[in-house]
């Protein structure tokens, strides 16, 4: 159903900034993330070996996650990261399916079994 389509945005880049800086920037975001339009959850990821940091993100439509990438590119969200601006690499992509180990659920899982529950709406 198409309420229940997902999308996932993922940044990725090398920054000019420490790892002590990096994880000071993430902690700052955090509330604002908090706040963001269709988003579900963010994944804040760092590999050391390549020295590349960046974020996976699950939002509630692809809008949204056009809207969010804008601001991150336009509001200096991205900046606050140190992006070195060549190494930036984006993708968007549709959730097709989600398989989640044993005794994990997901939100359309949990919609599923608890949308007839008067208390929740």
């Amino acid at each position: 159903p198409k309420w229940m389509q997902k999308t996932i945005l993922n940044i990725q880049f090398k920054t000019s900034l420490c790892k002590d800086e990096l994880i000071r920037v993430c902690e700052e975001d955090k509330e604002l993330m908090s706040k963001t339009k269709g988003l579900f959850i963010k994944y804040y990821h760092i590999n050391d070996e390549k020295n590349l940091v960046g974020s996976t993100y699950i939002f509630n439509k692809e809008d949204n996650a056009r809207d969010y990438l804008s601001s991150f590119m336009m509001d200096g969200i991205g900046v606050r990261y140190g992006i070195i601006p060549e190494s930036l690499q984006v993708n968007f992509g549709s959730v097709i399916m989600e398989v989640c180990g044993d005794g994990l659920f997901t939100l359309d899982n949990w919609f599923l079994h608890n949308w007839q529950d008067p208390k929740l709406f």
